[in-house]
This record gives C-alpha cells, structure tokens and sequence, in this order.
C-alpha cells in the first residue's frame, strides 16, 4: 500500500467523496436544486430589469466593492486532516507541503472561477457608471490581488495566536475592499499603486506575530467545522452522523430572550431548544438569512422589479431558506442520553420544538415583511404589502410547521 503523503490524502478524499454522494442524492429529490435554480432565474431577472433603470446616483463602485469583497478575500483549504494526525503525521512535517499543495491550489481555483462569474455579472452595471478603466484591465488586475489574499489567509492560519488571526484577517479584509473601491473608480494608473502599497504595508506586518511551521491545530479545526456545516447542510433533507459537538457562540445580543422564558417545567424543552439555536452556528446561519432577504427585499423593491411582486417573491425565498435550515433543529439533541434521564414526556420536546421553529421563522418572516413594507408602501404598492402580509404568515405560522410536525412523527415511528 501506498503510505505517501500524498497517497493518504488522496484515499482521505476519496472517502469523503464516497461518504456524501448518497446525501447529493437525498438532497436532488428534495426539490431543493429546483428552487435554487428558481431563485437564481428571478434574481437575473430582476437584475436585469435594474440595469435598464439604473438610478444616476447609485454607488456602483461600492456595491461592486462589497459584491466582489468575499470572492477575493475568501481563500478556502482543505486538509482532511484529524487530531491523530498530531502523532502519526507530526514526524512527517517536513513533507506537508506536498499534502496541502493540491488544496490551495484547488481552493484558488474555485474562488478564483467564482470570482470570475461574480466580475462578470458586474460588468454590466459597471459600464454603466464613469468606467474609469477597461473591465479587462480590471479583470488581469485582480489575479494579482487574489493571490496576495491567498498568501495572507495561509500566513493567518500560522500565527501562534488566535486574536493576532483574527486582527489581521480584519485588516486584510479592510485592505482588500478600500483597494476593490478605488479599482472600480479611480484610473487604473492611481488604483493600481495604492494596491501594491497596501499590500506592501500589510506583507511588513504580517512579518510581526509570531508563527508556527504548520498550523497542525488551525487546520484540524478548520477541517472539522468544514465537516460539521456540510452535515448539518445535508441533515436538513436526511438523517447524519453527528460530527463532533457543536461549535458554541455568545450571541450576548440574542440569548437573552432565551433567557427571557418563565423558569417552570413545562418550558425546559423550549429553553434547551431556543438556546441551542441562538448558541450555534444554526442561528447564525438563520440570523444572515433573515437578513439577505431584507436586503434583497429592498433591493428589488427599489428596482420595481414586476411592479414590486419580485421583492415579495424575493422575500419570501429566504423566508422558505429559513425554513428549510430551522429543520435541522430537530437533530440537536437527538441522540443525547440526557432525554432519558430526566422526567420529561416525549411529546413535551417536540411541541416544544416546534414551537421554537414556529415563532423564530415568524420573527424572521416579519422582518423581511417590514423591509418589503418599508420599501413598496411608500411607493403606493398597498397590493404587494397586503399579499406578503398574508403569505408569509400563512407559510411561517401554518405550512412549515405543519411539514415540520409530520417529519417528527415519521422520524419518531422510524424510531
């Protein structure tokens, strides 16, 4: 058998390949590809129908900035690596290089095709403005500066200290958005050594904290949480194995309305609930959610996208994402002996369970219900208003629970 460094990752992917493809295929009859497909029609469309109607004073340059921002700074890296690897693979350190060469250079190519298509999809609305340079000028200029982000991401996963990590990925992000901002608006001749200062200012810095060889620790955990949010992606349409425990978050800004619940017997199951959706990475993935759709909601609003009916359609596409995440609320817990211990009926948990996924997608539907209001009433599209008014109540209060509710009966007779 072939124990080259290079030979053991390759078996590791390929197990990881084989492991998912069954959830590939969950998730293809699910009618999820279908609505995503359907998602990204109506926002080409609605784009569409926005650059024949740009606003003179819309700040093209700063939402390219902020639109191509995550695609030029964002450098993924596959390890496949575990803690055991810190005995059995540490002796062999000297070789590492060979094992992660085909995961930068597969992570760089992907970011860089999206960073291509997502370029592309904006030169339409950046010819529209002053165009102080030629797109493909624009375009040769950003693989330089992709990869200078590359190498900075792979000199923050080496620093020995988390919070130094943290700073500089900060700055580097800051960099790469103020340097994005003058590419789209300023003459290449100026934008350009702006960039190569900036860059040249953040590589002395990088020089400053201290670091390890290799990141042994960052990239067993960067692999673990890559595993952990692809399980909990594939959970959502077919049960998974638990990866690990769940990565735990503050939110100080959001936990205290768990906190919030009468101390009583009957709402054990709703705090435990509330607060593992506040406390993990699933109420994140809900909060920024709620949150594109309001945006989205606005933004195809103002662009009168079918006479306001595209920002109620919009809108309630991310209101249908939520719900399809919150279902993975009910593997948490699942598995967790403690169920069985202390006296609490079954049938307590799953009201309970629903009653979470009820109220937090009602809170998260008239979020966007008031984006979508903000935007249309103004603007004397009471029509529009009225029929998100009804809609996203009905799918939030009414639809999703319901297939929520039957989906726990089906796993509980599975049981």
């Amino acid at each position: 058998m072939d124990r080259s460094l290079e030979a053991i990752r390759g078996q590791r992917a390929d197990a990881w390949r084989k492991e998912t493809v069954p959830y590939w295929r969950y998730m293809g009859q699910s009618g999820f590809p279908g609505f995503v497909a359907l998602a990204v029609m109506s926002g080409l469309i609605g784009y569409i129908a926005f650059l024949r109607r740009v606003p003179p004073d819309f700040p093209i340059a700063e939402v390219g900035a902020a639109v191509l921002l995550p695609f030029l700074a964002w450098s993924p890296l596959r390890s496949y690596l575990v803690s055991a690897d810190t005995v059995f693979l540490m002796p062999r350190e000297s070789g590492m290089r060979a094992w992660l060469r085909p995961a930068g250079r597969a992570g760089v190519m992907l970011s860089g095709l999206l960073l291509l298509m997502v370029f592309l999809a904006y030169v339409p609305l950046y010819r529209q403005g002053t165009v102080p340079a030629a797109w493909p000028l624009i375009a040769l200029a950003l693989l330089p500066f992709k990869a200078a982000n590359a190498w900075g991401a792979w000199t923050e996963r080496r620093m020995a200290w988390p919070m130094a990590a943290r700073l500089f990925r900060l700055l580097r992000w800051a960099a790469t958005v103020l340097v994005l901002a003058a590419l789209l608006s300023q003459p290449l001749w100026e934008s350009a050594p702006f960039g190569l200062l900036a860059a040249a200012a953040l590589a002395a810095a990088y020089r400053l904290p201290s670091k390890h060889r290799f990141p042994w620790e960052r990239l067993i955990e960067e692999e673990w949480g890559i595993r952990r949010r692809w399980y909990r992606f594939f959970g959502t349409f077919i049960d998974v194995p638990v990866s690990g425990d769940m990565a735990v978050a503050r939110r100080s800004y959001l936990t205290w309305t768990a906190a919030a619940l009468k101390f009583k017997r009957s709402n054990a199951y709703t705090f435990l609930y509330a607060g593992t959706l506040l406390r993990t990475e699933l109420g994140g993935i809900v909060l920024r959610l709620t949150l594109l759709g309001m945006l989205t909601a606005v933004l195809t609003g103002r662009a009168e996208l079918l006479s306001g009916w595209g920002a109620v359609a919009a809108g309630l596409g991310f209101i249908l994402l939520t719900g399809v995440q919150l279902g993975a609320l009910s593997q948490a817990h699942r598995h967790s002996v403690w169920r069985h211990v202390y006296p609490l009926p079954e049938s307590q948990r799953e009201a309970s369970l629903l009653a979470v996924v009820r109220w937090v997608l009602a809170g998260s539907s008239l979020l966007v219900w008031l984006s979508v209001a903000a935007t249309l009433a103004p603007a004397g599209k009471y029509a529009q208003v009225g029929a998100a008014l009804l809609a996203y109540p009905v799918y939030a209060l009414l639809l999703r629970p319901g297939s929520f509710k039957r989906k726990l009966a089906k796993e509980r007779n599975g049981d």
